[in-house]
C-alpha cells in the first residue's frame, strides 16, 4: 500500500505543467494554527488537530470530536495581517473539514498617476537624435526601427524623471481569500488518506482571479509513537485566471515530514520531535535555502514539550528562522479550549506574532 502510494506521488509531481508564475501561490504558505506555527511548520508528521486540513489532509482522520478553530497573525510588524477560520468534525475513522484563509497587505499606493517629464529615456531635454544641445544622444532613437525616439511620446520611460506629488496618489488594496473543504478516511489501522479542494480568490487593486486546486494527504502511523506525512498541495497544478486575460500556474509542494512522540509517563507529559522537508519545482532558487536544478527545499524542525496536557512549550526553526511558542488548554462550560501563541523571528524583517484559539465540542 506505501509503495503504491509513493508511486502515484511522483506520477502527479512529473506529470504536471512544466512552466509557473513563481510565488504566485505563496500567500497559500503562510500556514495554519498557533501550535504548529511555534513548532517551525513541522506538522505533516503531527497533523492530529483540526488544522491538518492544511498540513496534512489525512491526519483529520484520528479526530473524534467537533471543533473551531481561529487565528490572527500580525506578520513581520504589521505589514501583513493573516486570518484564519476552521471547523471539522470526526468519529475516529472519517472527518470532514472546512478551512478560510484571508491575507491583507493593507493600503498600496498607486503612482501611475504621477506626472513625469516626457524627455526620453535619455533623461535630457532635447529631440533625439537631433544633435540638439543639452541631448545626451544615449536614446533609444534609430533613424529605422524607432526614429522618433521616446522624447515626447506621452509614456513614461525608464530614465523619465517622476514629479513627486501626494496628491496624486492613490491608495489600494491586495487581498487573497482561500477556501479549504476536506475529507480523511482511516483506510487501514496504520493508513490514512485525505483531500483539500481549495477555491482561491485573489484581489490586487483593481484587478481579480479565480482558482481551484486540490490537495493530497497521506499519513502513516505504524505505532502511537511515530508517524510519517506526506502531503501534495496543489496536486494536478492550480491555475489562476486574471481578469486581464493573464494565467498563473502553482505547481506541486511535495511536503514530507516525520514525527516521534516520547511519552514521558511518570509525569504525565510528552515530548514531539517533528521534522519537515518542502520541496517545490518553481525554480524560486535564491529565495529558497536550498536549490538545485529548478527544484527548492525548505525545511521546518519542531519540538512540542506538554505538561499534563495542561501546558505546552514549543520550539523551531521554519526554513532557518527561529520560531517559539506555548499554548495553554482548559475546559470551560464543559468545553475543551486550546489557547496557543507563536512567534516567528526573521533576519531581514521584522517579527511575527500568531495568536489562536480552539474550542472543541
Amino acid at each position: 500500500m506505501v509503495s503504491r502510494i509513493l508511486k502515484l506521488v511522483f506520477i502527479v509531481l512529473f506529470s504536471v505543467e512544466l512552466f509557473a508564475a513563481k510565488y504566485a501561490g505563496e500567500f497559500l504558505n503562510i500556514g495554519a494554527g498557533a501550535r504548529a506555527l511555534g513548532m517551525g511548520g513541522a506538522f505533516a508528521a503531527v497533523a492530529d488537530d483540526g488544522t491538518a486540513a492544511y498540513w496534512n489532509p489525512a491526519g483529520l482522520a484520528s479526530l473524534n470530536d467537533q471543533s473551531v478553530m481561529l487565528m490572527h497573525s500580525e506578520r513581520f510588524g504589521g505589514l501583513i495581517n493573516y486570518d484564519y477560520l476552521a471547523y471539522s468534525r470526526g468519529n475516529g475513522s472519517t472527518a470532514l473539514a472546512a478551512s478560510l484563509f484571508r491575507t491583507d497587505v493593507g493600503k498600496i499606493k498607486d503612482t501611475t498617476n504621477l506626472e513625469w517629464y516626457d524627455t526620453g529615456s535619455d533623461g535630457v531635454f532635447g529631440e533625439d537624435g537631433s544633435g540638439v544641445p543639452g541631448d545626451a544622444g544615449n536614446d533609444d532613437y534609430d533613424p529605422v526601427t524607432n526614429p522618433t525616439g521616446t522624447e515626447g511620446n506621452g509614456e513614461w520611460d525608464p530614465g523619465e524623471e517622476l514629479i513627486y506629488n501626494e496628491g496624486r496618489i492613490t491608495y489600494g488594496s491586495g487581498v487573497d481569500w482561500a477556501l479549504y473543504l476536506t475529507w480523511a478516511e482511516n483506510i487501514s489501522g496504520t493508513v490514512s488518506l485525505g483531500g483539500s479542494a481549495k477555491i482561491i480568490y485573489r484581489s490586487l487593486m483593481d484587478h481579480t482571479a479565480y482558482g481551484v486546486g486540490f490537495d493530497l494527504g497521506f499519513m502513516w502511523r505504524p505505532v502511537e509513537t511515530f508517524s510519517v506525512g506526506v502531503n501534495i498541495q496543489d496536486s494536478f497544478s492550480t491555475q489562476l485566471f486574471w481578469d486581464t486575460g493573464s494565467k498563473e500556474s502553482i505547481l506541486p509542494t511535495l511536503k514530507t515530514g516525520f514525527a516521534l512522540k516520547w511519552p514521558l509517563t511518570r509525569f504525565s507529559s510528552s515530548i514531539t520531535f517533528a521534522a519537515d522537508g518542502d520541496f517545490r519545482f518553481e525554480g524560486i532558487e535564491y529565495a529558497a535555502q536550498y536549490h538545485f536544478s529548478g527544484m527548492s527545499l525548505d525545511t521546518h524542525l519542531g519540538m512540542e514539550f506538554r505538561i499534563r496536557e495542561l501546558v505546552a512549550l514549543r520550539l523551531g526553526s521554519s526554513e532557518g528562522n527561529f520560531t517559539a511558542g506555548a499554548g495553554i488548554s482548559f475546559p470551560l462550560f464543559q468545553h475543551p479550549v486550546s489557547l496557543d501563541y507563536a512567534w516567528l523571528s526573521h533576519e531581514d524583517l521584522d517579527n511575527t506574532h500568531r495568536i489562536s484559539l480552539g474550542v472543541g465540542f
